[in-house]
């Protein structure tokens, strides 16, 4: 349904720093064919699928416009930056991810 990719790319002003980057785009053949299937499937309910559905594909937004345990996106240290793209920031993902998939009964494919 989404084509996610979540990887950290260095900073322009200081070639020492890194920061987190994740693009999403959403794949409409994935999310068509799952709709066809829900059809009719009484009870699905739609709006909160489309909800849920925006929610992942505004991922980027989620994580260049909030903060996570205090620290931000901003470039920072191979240390730091590895610390926040995998600890904190990584963590966010993989729950908001995990919980999608558990409640729509899908599954994620990491390449």
């Amino acid at each position: 349904m989404f084509d996610i990719e979540y990887y950290q790319k260095q900073s322009e002003k200081n070639k020492e720093e890194w920061y987190s980057e994740i693009n999403c785009l959403p794949c409409v053949d994935g999310l068509t064919w799952f709709l066809k299937d829900k059809f009719n499937e009484p009870g699905f309910d739609y709006e909160q699928f489309i909800k849920d559905a925006y929610e992942i594909q505004e991922v980027r937004g989620l994580l260049h416009e909030h903060k996570w345990e205090g620290q931000d996106n901003r470039p920072k240290s191979p240390k730091e930056s590895d610390n926040f793209h995998y600890h904190i920031f990584g963590k966010v993902i993989e729950k908001m991810f995990d919980d999608f998939v558990k409640k729509y009964g899908l599954w994620i494919g990491i390449d």
